[in-house]
């Protein structure tokens, strides 16, 4: 039975994982008496999950998946670029000063007074015990981050029939415009003007370069939400994994709350005579509760984040035009071509009713910039790439590929637009090869002269020096709380 691992183990272990930073910041980041309502609140909707009979003791994963899933996050962490192992992007300066900054200082974490008001989840655990033991330990920081990898991938795994393949393409969906853009950079050729932010998706693969700390929680979301799709359960079981995720990434989780709540308040209007309060308490409405303080604490910024309709922060209104049409619109016209061909060949899949909820979504979230970097569509749309492309993968995953291939050869059309979708990988794969090229065991040979350093770890004493120094005083400003918030107030631990 070790070697073998069932649905609801799967479920049980995806959920303390995503839980285990919330009892560090119901200990640390709120005083007592919320301390242990939260506690016995969330351990109550552990025990509670657990005990359900909405995941069953079948035996999903046997010994061979289990090795190939651990082979492929593997693969995933060592290219992610934690631990220096090989090529990192300059979001690592922040990542590396948090496991210091936690490591060294007093929690909740404080810079002149001021709460720093981020979202700490994926770096608290590890923080934990490197707190305790005083020294950071990269093998805590691997192994922290390979398990939630290997979490979401198995979810994506189920959804997707066992067909890892599918999986790689999967995290790869949505890099159609950056490669069509990187073949006309090839002749000199801009589509459009680059400005201070973008207007475009990037695939929850590139994503797991710049952010590890928030493609975790949704690929625990999305399979978990994709995986219930495919099973026809009730929507509700992905309120309390939402809720424990606005710790780690609070742009993926609000997307994915929006789309997980839009859904659930459907079934109640359609579906009154089924609902029990019992189920609406237990579901949704304790877990809302349970994740309250955090939402609370992520509101005592002192300044705004910077944020409003693109369009007002823009002077030339045709050059945005051609981004959103190049950047998004593309993405839209493969996905929605191909969804729409899927339902008149009448191919198997999912309930409809979410997937035209995902493309409102995409083709509605670029119109409003939240960040200065534009986070909430960078890192919002990450979950909606996600299902969007499990709902575009599952038909191809019901059969092998030489069927599906005798099934739509005759349907040109579609066989283009898979392509198209599958050509993504193109720009992943280049990523894979500079990772190879660039880390500490390839350094100072033939194929990178150049060497290799990693991004350490203590170079700066808090994430709101390297936000200053990195970005801009904008960008530390928006994490810096506020002494007279709500939170100060009434939520923070006495002092």
């Amino acid at each position: 039975m070790a070697c073998k691992m069932t649905e609801k183990f799967l479920r049980n272990i995806s959920i303390i994982y995503l839980a285990l930073p919330n009892f560090l910041f119901y200990f640390y980041w709120v005083n007592i008496p919320i301390a242990i309502l939260g506690t016995v609140t969330l351990s109550y909707l552990i025990l509670k999950d657990s005990l359900g009979k909405d995941y069953s003791l079948e035996i999903v994963l046997n010994a061979g998946h289990l090795v190939s899933i651990i082979v492929f996050s593997l693969f995933l962490t060592l290219v992610s670029g934690i631990c220096g192992l090989a090529f990192q992007n300059v979001d690592y300066w922040a990542h590396n000063v948090k496991f210091y900054e936690l490591m060294s200082y007093d929690w909740p974490l404080r810079f002149d007074e001021a709460v720093i008001s981020y979202y700490f989840g994926y770096y608290v655990v590890p923080g934990f015990v490197f707190k305790m033991t005083g020294e950071i330990s990269e093998i805590v920081i691997f192994i922290w981050t390979w398990i939630g990898l290997l979490l979401g991938v198995c979810w994506l795994y189920l959804v997707l029939n066992k067909k890892l393949i599918l999986v790689w393409v999967v995290l790869c969906i949505g890099d159609f415009p950056r490669l069509l853009k990187a073949l006309f950079s090839l002749f000199s050729v801009n589509l459009y003007s680059f400005e201070d932010f973008g207007i475009e998706i990037w695939s929850n693969f590139e994503n797991l370069l710049w952010v590890p700390n928030q493609i975790i929680p949704t690929l625990l979301i999305g399979g978990m939400m994709g995986y219930a799709l495919k099973k026809r359960q009730q929507l509700d079981l992905l309120v309390l994994p939402v809720a424990l995720s606005f710790w780690w990434a609070v742009f993926p989780t609000f997307i994915s709350g929006l789309l997980v709540g839009g859904l659930v308040f459907r079934s109640w209007i359609l579906f009154p005579g089924e609902q029990k309060w019992s189920r609406i308490v237990n579901k949704s409405l304790l877990p809302f509760l349970v994740c309250a303080p955090v939402l609370i604490f992520f509101l005592s910024h002192k300044a705004s984040p910077l944020s409003g309709f693109v369009w007002t922060f823009r002077d030339a209104t045709s050059n945005f035009i051609v981004e959103y049409v190049v950047n998004i619109g593309l993405n839209v016209i493969i996905f929605f071509s191909l969804y729409s061909l899927y339902k008149r060949a009448k191919l198997p899949g999912f309930d409809s009713i979410p997937a035209y909820f995902i493309f409102v979504l995409i083709v509605t979230l670029p119109l409003y910039r939240m960040g200065e970097v534009n986070d909430l569509l960078f890192r919002g749309a990450m979950p909606l790439l996600l299902l969007i492309g499990m709902y575009l993968l599952y038909p191809l995953s019901i059969s092998s590929g030489y069927d599906f291939f005798l099934m739509v050869r005759k349907k040109p059309v579609m066989m283009a637009l898979i392509i198209l979708l599958f050509s993504s990988s193109i720009i992943c794969l280049e990523r894979v090869f500079r990772a190879a090229v660039h880390n500490p065991i390839i350094a100072g040979t033939v194929l990178n002269k150049h060497g290799f350093e990693p991004i350490p770890y203590d170079r700066y004493n808090n994430v709101y020096e390297v936000l200053q120094m990195k970005w801009s005083q904008k960008g530390a400003d928006q994490y810096s709380g506020d002494t007279n918030s709500y939170y100060e107030k009434y939520i923070a631990p006495q002092r």
